[in-house]
């Protein structure tokens, strides 16, 4: 593998350090400027991840409340809320994120029906046996991490959105949601 990869997150004068195996990927037209795209495969899991300026309103910094707030939303989808949190960062700044489990065939179709046909999100995971995408995507766990930078004027906002996509190893995937999590609290 190559050399760690290195964001900075805005100008917050912050950075993410990642190990060698993430890759810097392209970001799509409609991302809002300024944000980061990262991604790895591996035999067991895969993983498209941004990182940005938030464009919106960012979720409460209250564990409880988001909870209540995601789980009818979860409950329709027939996906799983694997963990949550929010509070502030040992550097002082807020964070709130939710990792949720669904199937990965699941999610695609989502993905699929908002973003682009079918033959392009196949092609997009790199599989040469298209046909058994579905088959071997496990599960897939969506990370959405809010953090609030103070930068001495205000709370400057960021949104990490990562999809972590197993195609064998379920706790790989898992373990690399939570992985990014940390680093960006702890940043």
């Amino acid at each position: 593998m190559g050399e760690n990869l290195t964001f900075s997150i805005g100008d917050s004068g912050r950075s993410l350090e990642l190990p060698s195996h993430w890759q810097s990927l392209e970001t799509l037209p409609e991302d809002t400027p300024g944000t980061v795209a990262f991604g790895y495969r591996s035999a067991g899991s895969y993983a498209v991840v941004t990182l940005g300026p938030l464009d919106g309103q960012m979720m409460p910094v209250d564990r409880d409340e988001v909870v209540e707030g995601v789980q009818p939303a979860l409950d329709e989808a027939g996906a799983t809320l694997v963990e949550a949190d929010a509070g502030e960062t040992p550097g002082g700044d807020l964070a709130v994120y939710t990792i949720v489990e669904s199937d990965a065939e699941d999610a695609q179709d989502t993905e699929d029906t908002e973003d682009t046909e079918d033959t392009e999100a196949t092609e997009d995971t790199g599989d040469s046996e298209d046909t058994e995408a579905g088959a071997e995507d496990g599960v897939q766990f969506s990370l959405t991490l809010n953090l609030a930078i103070d930068n001495g004027e205000y709370l400057q906002p960021f949104l990490v959105q990562g999809y972590f996509t197993s195609t064998g190893d379920d706790e790989q995937a898992l373990d690399q949601a939570r992985d990014i999590a940390g680093r960006v609290i702890t940043a």
